[in-house]
């Protein structure tokens, strides 16, 4: 009786987490203007994400950025059909030293998520997936007054954010943050989710790619994955 008591009382934590995540989600979004936010029965899908996920996707995405969590829901649905997969996303960031010698990140004017890259994952862009990758320029300013001041590099590191779905399976995450490592980059950050109806979703934080080759690193990352993971 005990043991029933606390997974009921566990349940309903885990519940009340997600419904508070997707009540802030669903009411930013329709502050912001999202016409897909509007659509016919979009809350039911919203919730049915939020749903599938476990409690702790609830805790670690950023409410305050919803266009991610439409992200994430576009990469799972994608992942549904065989044809598509592997799908993954990948965007630059920039993130900078504060005065304690810790990371704090500035995310390019159009990405959809920060987050305190300390805590948790932050990702964004366009989905990229069998042969093609949209790639989003990443513009190293920040903007003081009227004018745009160039950030020094020594300041800013440069990084990049991965999202990753596929339908999941065995050492899934250990074979991805292998093919990372093999395409020489240090992975600052990792989440990794497996959703109720078996499939995987996987925020990755990386540095180690500079602007000059950043495309050839993404086309290695992309060949990789086509050839390693789904074997």
């Amino acid at each position: 009786m005990v043991a029933g008591e606390s997974a009921r009382w566990a349940h309903a934590r885990d519940q009340r987490d997600k419904l508070e995540a997707y009540t802030e989600v669903l009411r930013r979004l329709h502050a912001g203007g999202c016409q897909e936010a509007h659509a016919a029965g979009f809350s039911d899908q919203l919730w049915l994400h939020f749903d599938r996920m476990p409690a702790r996707y609830a805790l670690d995405v950023n409410v305050e950025r919803g266009e991610d969590v439409l992200m994430h829901k576009r990469l799972l649905k994608l992942a549904e059909d065989p044809a598509n997969q592997p799908v993954f996303d990948i965007r630059p960031v920039q993130v900078s030293p504060n005065v304690n010698g810790n990371l704090n990140e500035s995310v390019d004017s159009d990405s959809a998520m920060a987050d305190d890259v300390q805590s948790s994952l932050n990702q964004s862009g366009k989905v990229g997936n069998h042969g093609r990758l949209n790639l989003q320029a990443n513009r190293q300013n920040v903007e003081d007054g009227d004018n745009a001041v160039q950030l020094d590099a020594q300041v800013w590191r440069p990084m990049h954010a991965i999202t990753f779905s596929a339908l999941d399976r065995r050492k899934l995450l250990s074979k991805v943050t292998a093919l990372l490592a093999g395409i020489e980059v240090d992975i600052h950050e990792a989440h990794a989710f497996s959703t109720e109806d078996g499939f995987f979703l996987a925020f990755f934080i990386v540095h180690g790619w500079h602007s000059e080759v950043y495309i050839y690193h993404l086309w290695r990352l992309y060949l990789a994955i086509e050839l390693q993971v789904l074997v």
